[in-house]
């Protein structure tokens, strides 16, 4: 890098508590060496994912309103945008406070971190003339907003980093140069550790519980819904277990766990379920834990695999996209179609009744984990990233 320090504005527009993306842009903020970045956090008024966290070093600035939250919706929901007249005027007012924002504080980059960013923090950095990244974590079907994602791409030529393989592959139409930096988390954070027994009595776990842990936040394209109905199976093989759902709503979804809870107890295995909510001890919970499992659609990467497997836990999630980029199958965790609650049954059934072959899958997705998808190692490829933009803008 130069002997210069690389102003880079961080642009993320969520008001709520976040989710993936957020965390990660966290992970990013907290590890990165302020002898190389100097770092400039562009957020929304009272973004709620920003309380108590430490944000030393970092220069930090509400750009988006707390009103605009017509920026955040769900991924299933993006396609009717293009529609609401309203809602694009009001998304596109922050457009001016960015411009102003990257010249005020004169930034040599612009790394967006959301859709909407992609879209906004693009635009606005077109218009002041600033070097612009993309990381890129959700994979769009063919429709409006991936026209739209591409067109703009087109137009403000970022530099994509994408989150996986098949996230690049998604936005390989826009011809736009790309890296892939697949996901990491400080796998030091999730240490295996022993179960916390207070933690266990607290949740109603009883000895001799099999716990199974889904951590997604609610939303319909995590696939929940799929894995209650196998959940209903397993407990017919295994009446010992017990699922831990940890996450919650966006506002967009406020009435989705309402119907989970519903259909939890219409298929009468409510009472073995625990509905946690948002959480913040990850890796306690973890430790609480026999098999983590992520049934989604069409999942990106999925971060809490990462975390699963430093933490020794053996995984199981859909055969689609991110998770064949970071679960080695058969050695860490086991693959199931999306979609076929009897498959992802039978799965969980069968690391439930190996506990010695679910803790050799354990112990190798944390080898894995630490080799692979370590902060470190991220952070690194983003300097490259940066000095590769760097040297394009001049």
């Amino acid at each position: 890098m130069n002997e210069k320090r690389i102003r880079v504005a961080y642009l993320d527009h969520a008001g709520d508590i976040g989710g993936g993306a957020q965390e990660a842009l966290l992970d990013i903020l907290r590890y990165l060496d302020r002898d190389v970045v100097a770092p400039v956090l562009l957020h929304a008024e009272r973004a709620e994912w920003l309380r108590d966290v430490d944000l030393s070093g970092v220069t930090c600035r509400a750009v988006f309103p707390a009103s605009a939250a017509v920026l955040e919706h769900s991924r299933d929901e993006l396609a009717g945008l293009g529609a609401r007249l309203t809602g694009i005027w009001q998304s596109l007012r922050p457009l001016r406070q960015l411009r102003r924002a990257f010249l005020e504080e004169d930034v040599d980059i612009v790394h967006t971190n959301t859709l909407k960013c992609h879209v906004l923090g693009g635009l606005a950095a077109k218009w002041a003339g600033k070097a612009l990244v993309w990381d890129v974590r959700d994979i769009l079907e063919p429709g409006p907003v991936r026209s739209l994602l591409i067109r703009v791409a087109k137009m403000t030529r970022p530099h994509i980093v994408a989150m996986s393989a098949a996230v690049a592959a998604s936005l390989a139409d826009a011809h736009c140069d790309t890296t892939v930096v697949l996901g990491a988390r400080p796998i030091a954070k999730y240490q295996p550790r022993p179960p916390n027994e207070k933690l266990r009595e607290e949740l109603r776990l009883q000895a001799g519980a099999r716990v199974l842990s889904v951590i997604a936040r609610l939303t319909p394209w995590k696939g929940h819904q799929i894995l209650l109905r196998a959940f209903r199976e397993v407990l017919q093989q295994q009446p010992q277990a017990r699922l831990l759902v940890i996450g919650d709503t966006g506002f967009w979804d406020s009435d989705y766990k309402q119907a989970l809870q519903q259909q939890a107890q219409e298929l009468g295995c409510a009472e073995a379920i625990r509905w946690l909510g948002f959480r913040e001890d990850i890796p306690e919970l973890l430790a609480l834990t026999d098999v983590v499992v992520l049934p989604s659609r069409d999942e990106p990467f999925g971060m809490v695999l990462i975390e699963a497997m430093a933490a020794e836990k053996p995984v199981i999630a859909t055969r689609t996209a991110g998770p064949l980029e970071i679960v080695e199958e058969g050695a860490t965790g086991l693959l199931v179609e999306h979609g076929n609650a009897d498959e992802l049954a039978e799965a969980i059934v069968e690391l439930l009744r190996d506990p010695d072959r679910a803790q050799a899958m354990g112990k190798a997705g944390r080898r894995r984990a630490v080799e692979l998808f370590d902060i470190s190692r991220l952070i690194n490829q983003l300097y490259g990233v940066y000095e590769a933009v760097g040297r394009s803008q001049r």
